[in-house]
């Protein structure tokens, strides 16, 4: 089995562009491939969705893979840099 990238804790506020609209959510953890999105409103999201995380003046692209009660999983269209997630994990504003 291959291992899996290692998710990084993270209670970051984001924006989420998704086609049914915006709406504010929380990152729940990231890797420089994907992350746990927490806080989905019904109906708002489903699997395939392509979505743009709006997150400390950055725009990262992603698929939704999984989703499930108001929680969902995305790959990120372009793997993160290291920059890119340390902003991330010391973010605490919204996009």
């Amino acid at each position: 089995m291959p291992n899996r990238a290692l998710r990084l804790p993270t209670r970051a506020l984001v924006q989420v562009r998704a086609p049914m609209g915006l709406f504010d959510a929380t990152l729940g953890n990231v890797s420089a491939n994907g992350a746990r999105l927490l806080g989905v409103p019904d109906r708002m999201l489903r699997i395939g969705d392509f979505v743009a995380i709006l997150c400390v003046g950055h725009q990262h692209p992603a698929e939704v893979r999984w989703h499930f009660d108001d929680t969902c999983g995305l790959m990120f269209e372009e793997p993160l840099s290291e920059y890119e997630i340390e902003a991330i994990l010391g973010s605490r504003v919204l996009y």
